[in-house]
């Protein structure tokens, strides 16, 4: 069978680069997604400081490590935070690559 050579640019659309202007606008864009993010990093990390807390340990041993109590609503809080914070992370990330293209998301 013999090879078939696409013509140049044959079934691919024209690709125009980002002008710098249009990224600097899309990045302007992400400043929400970055605050909202900051904001949750916060509020998760003052959550695990005082969850973990000294008043919840109830032993420590340098061979075994340490052991903590806390609440089933303490540890679904903690969850929910940790995980919120990474999917917000993926967005922002998702939203940087496409304003690096020029391009604003939703």
């Amino acid at each position: 069978m013999p090879k078939t050579i696409p013509a140049a640019g044959e079934a691919m659309p024209e690709t125009k680069p980002a002008t710098d202007k249009a990224v600097a606008d899309a990045m302007r864009s992400l400043e929400g997604l970055i605050r909202e993010l900051m904001h949750m990093a916060e509020i998760a990390a003052d959550t695990l400081d005082d969850t973990f807390s000294p008043s919840t340990r109830i032993s420590s041993d340098e061979d075994k490590g340490v052991t903590y109590r806390i609440t089933k609503r303490d540890d679904d809080r903690l969850s929910f935070l940790v995980n919120n914070v990474a999917s917000r992370c993926f967005l922002l990330n998702k939203a940087f690559e496409a304003a690096w293209d020029g391009k604003e998301t939703a």
